[in-house]
């Protein structure tokens, strides 16, 4: 018998009575403690599981409560109907609209979604074309090759993100263009009220919309005399108080300094976060470079200029408010555009009448009839002289 035959006939290794069968350590262990182990991994995995599936709701919450809302169903009265659609035409002219907030806030710069969608088929139904601003910066510039017929400019201030979920799919519905203005600082300081880096430049990519600048900081407001009145960072030099209880304005080239600083750091934010962004347009924050109120007569001969060889195209704010020391006699220059401004006040019929009144390059003076709770119809305006 050969010796695997002998192994084989071996009878098998009996355990001494009473004498448990020793297991390896780790082995032994791991059986002993199969089942809770088993249940640890299966509660840690349900626990990730449901803080993955929370997470994913919030951030689809979060997103939802930013994307553009649907375009409000509106339609226009038969009246209002045959009167845009009687809007003259014209040539060689291009309105500005600037809006802020849309929203149902109530307050004096606001648009509610319903009334600006309401404004905007307006538009549509008298064959207005809301152009890029590209178009306009050409425009601004005697260019006005490839203009269509009726252009207009709508421009939108403060970054704001209600507004651009209001007007975004408006916009689109009609194959209308907008401008957004906002301060460089702003999408990072002010996140839940202003529009994100990431969704601007959406916006500027979208071919709907273009982004540029409204300043440096913010609506920021300094202190200009000695009784703590404050007015705009680029109209007035700033009251420096100083220990001893009295105090001195800074000098005018501490202010070209800080003026300056503050847009050119606003550029720079804007360069680093939109792709390809260029300098195409300004609108100067509350509208004023100097021109409606400042403690140094240089600033507005300084800024304005400054402000041109930075910028293709200066906005200001409008030319109804009455803020200029100096009347304004005309709605745009190659230097600087006034734009309607667009609130509650603005009903359907009152902006009918603005509109024709810039298109018909009616005196500024006259057009003040239009801002009345009942304007004149357009046919029932007198004729110029």
């Amino acid at each position: 018998m050969g010796l695997i035959e002998e192994q084989q006939k071996r009878p098998p290794r009996q355990q001494p009575a009473g004498k448990p069968r020793r297991q390896p350590r780790v082995r032994a262990l791991l059986r002993r403690h199969r089942p809770a182990g088993v249940r640890f991994l299966l509660n840690w995995g349900v626990l990730l599981l449901a803080v993955a599936v929370v997470l994913g709701v919030r951030y689809r919450s979060e997103e939802d409560a930013r994307a553009p809302l649907p375009a409000p169903a509106v339609q226009l009265s038969r009246a209002d109907i045959r009167t845009w659609q009687a809007f003259p035409g014209y040539n060689g002219i291009v309105p500005v609209l600037v809006y802020h907030g849309i929203n149902k806030s109530g307050n004096y710069i606001s648009t509610t979604p319903q009334v600006f969608a309401e404004q905007m088929l307006a538009l549509k139904t008298a064959g207005f074309h809301a152009i890029t601003l590209a178009q306009y910066v050409r425009f601004a510039h005697g260019d006005y090759r490839g203009l269509p017929s009726k252009p207009i400019l709508l421009t939108f201030d403060d970054g704001r993100l209600d507004t651009y979920r209001a007007a975004d799919n408006v916009l689109r519905k009609y194959g209308f263009h907008g401008t957004m203005f906002t301060f460089g600082a702003w999408p990072n300081l002010n996140p839940g009220f202003n529009l994100r880096w990431n969704e601007l430049r959406s916006m500027q990519a979208s071919g709907i919309w273009s982004v540029q600048e409204h300043g440096g900081h913010g609506h920021e407001s300094i202190t200009v005399n000695a009784k703590g009145d404050e007015g705009g960072v680029y109209a007035y030099r700033e009251y420096l108080p100083n220990a001893k209880g009295g105090g001195h304005l800074e000098s005018f080239a501490a202010f070209r300094e800080r003026a300056t600083s503050s847009i050119l750091w606003g550029i720079q934010e804007f360069g680093t976060e939109i792709p390809r962004y260029w300098p195409a347009a300004f609108a100067v924050p509350e509208a004023d470079y100097g021109e409606a109120g400042t403690n140094d007569p240089r600033i507005p001969r300084f800024m304005l200029p400054w402000l041109r060889r930075h910028f293709a195209v200066v906005f200001g704010g409008d030319y109804l408010n009455g803020q200029t020391r100096q009347p304004i006699l005309t709605r745009f220059t190659p230097e600087f555009s006034y734009r309607i401004t667009m609130g509650p006040r603005e009903t359907l019929r009152a902006l009918d009448c603005r509109l024709r009144d810039w298109v018909d390059e009616v005196p500024i003076w006259q057009e003040y009839a239009c801002t009345r709770p009942n304007p004149p119809h357009p046919y029932l305006r007198a004729p110029m002289p």
